[in-house]
């Protein structure tokens, strides 16, 4: 559990600092290389409209749309060269005990998997600090640092579609599908708000804490579907798609944590020293244990006229899971043993978690070997928009985009590929950024595409 509680406590600084590229994440260059845009029909498109299930390519003969896509992980070569396998059960990344254990890079490496090679790092953050101490007194100014504490509760979610098998006849389709939830949220009480954002002094018999509220989950769902055309003949028409999916949740996890500090009568004193309280309500199943269940689906249409094409997606409908052996605790820290002490409030209760519904709204625009167009995406917690563009020479294709990401900043995406008949070579780039800095760093994808 205290492994639970530190997590937790440096999520406020994932929030702030790391790379806020998951929402855009994608193991697919083509996508990569143009900002995160899924733009010609594939299994990008597919995964969050199952109407383009039903869309026929506009040149079949082409073949345009590869039917597989398998990610080149360059950069798991540097993290298995300093991370070896063999050797995890004593590598502080993964090691809890470990005294080198940082919870921050644990949570990076779970959060932003490194499959792929940074090109160019960001720097870190310069920045001056001000402390003014004395018998019964502290201020901390954390300068140009402050502007990026929020002062309202904050956090990051996802939900997504990892990997999609299956196989189709005459518009039915049948296949599994991979899928994640998570959700961290974070608040800062009233005072310790006031002194880490306005440099407020600290006050003596005051209190100070955080609120956090963890949530994660994960499982396949197998799914049954048909889409195909509406109206419409040739290259126009209107084409709808429905997925039924069976939720089968694999494990799930929530802790809600309050954990602070209580000053004494003088600030700095070895006779009323800082009081920690915490306390976590937590309820987690874990691998192994009777699976989350649970009815859901998606539904879709696609609106082609010539070469515009207008999709709009809607996923997890009416998802929600039932977890039928989940294990609840309490826990808090005993000043007195200097420990935290867990209390079993039930070894296998009932709870319900739900997955958030989804959109991907999407315009496409095709004349000849070019290709541009925009969609706007929600996953459950914010909407990043993405606008892109591709041009093909003969097996050649360059790439290009831009979007706007969760935390409204530009990024942006470029990149190319090169087609030998039934396999191509992709390689896209994509920068990210954080909130303490307006550096941008670069991450390099490469991904062999089968048509």
């Amino acid at each position: 559990m205290p492994e639970r509680l530190s997590l937790c406590a440096v999520a406020v600084l994932l929030v702030v600092v790391c790379p806020s590229a998951w929402g855009q994440f994608s193991t697919d260059a083509r996508t990569v290389g143009m900002g995160g845009l899924h733009l010609r029909r594939g299994s990008g498109l597919e995964r969050y409209n199952p109407a383009y299930r039903g869309v026929p390519d506009r040149d079949p003969s082409a073949r345009t749309e590869p039917k597989t896509t398998v990610p080149i992980p360059l950069g798991m070569i540097d993290f298995l060269k300093d991370h070896p396998i063999g050797d995890w059960g004593n590598d502080p990344l993964f090691d809890f005990t470990s005294p080198s254990f940082n919870p921050i890079a644990t949570l990076d490496v779970i959060l932003h998997p490194p499959l792929f090679i940074e090109v160019k790092k960001i720097s870190p953050l310069v920045n001056n600090v001000e402390f003014t101490i004395g018998k019964n007194e502290l201020i901390v100014d954390l300068g140009a640092t402050q502007r990026v504490i929020p002062a309202d509760q904050f956090g990051m979610a996802s939900t997504g579609r990892l990997a999609d098998f299956g196989f189709g006849l005459k518009g039915a389709r049948i296949g599994l599908m991979g899928w994640t939830r998570y959700e961290v949220g974070l608040e800062l009480g009233d005072t310790l708000l006031a002194f880490l954002k306005q440099a407020v002094p600290a006050q003596s018999n005051t209190r100070y804490n955080m609120l956090g509220d963890i949530t994660a989950q994960s499982g396949v769902s197998p799914y049954v579907g048909w889409a195909g055309r509406l109206a419409g003949t040739e290259d126009r028409g209107l084409f709808v798609g429905a997925t039924v999916r069976y939720y089968m949740g694999l494990a799930y996890g929530r802790s809600r944590i309050d954990a602070g500090f209580t000053t004494g009568d003088t600030l700095f004193s070895t006779v009323n020293p800082l009081a920690p309280d915490v306390t976590a309500n937590s309820a987690y199943s874990r691998w192994g244990n009777a699976m989350g269940t649970g009815f859901g689906g998606d539904v879709g249409f696609v609106i082609v006229t010539g070469p515009l094409e207008l999709g709009l997606g809607v996923t997890d409908v009416g998802a929600e899971l039932t977890w039928k052996e989940t294990r609840i605790e309490r826990t808090v820290y005993d000043t007195v043993a200097d420990a935290f002490q867990t209390t079993l409030i039930s070894p296998s209760a009932e709870t319900k978690t739900s997955l958030p519904l989804g959109y991907l709204a999407n315009v496409t625009y095709t004349v000849g070997d070019v290709a541009f167009g925009a969609n706007v995406q929600n996953t459950g917690h914010r909407t990043s928009l993405h606008v892109g563009a591709e041009k093909r020479f003969g097996p050649l294709a360059v790439r290009g985009g831009v979007a706007r990401d969760q935390r409204k900043k530009l990024q942006f995406g470029w990149g190319g590929g090169v087609r030998f008949g039934p396999v191509g070579l992709d390689v896209g780039f994509w920068t990210h950024s954080t909130a303490l800095s307006d550096q941008r760093g670069v991450t390099m994808a490469t991904s062999l595409s089968l048509y």
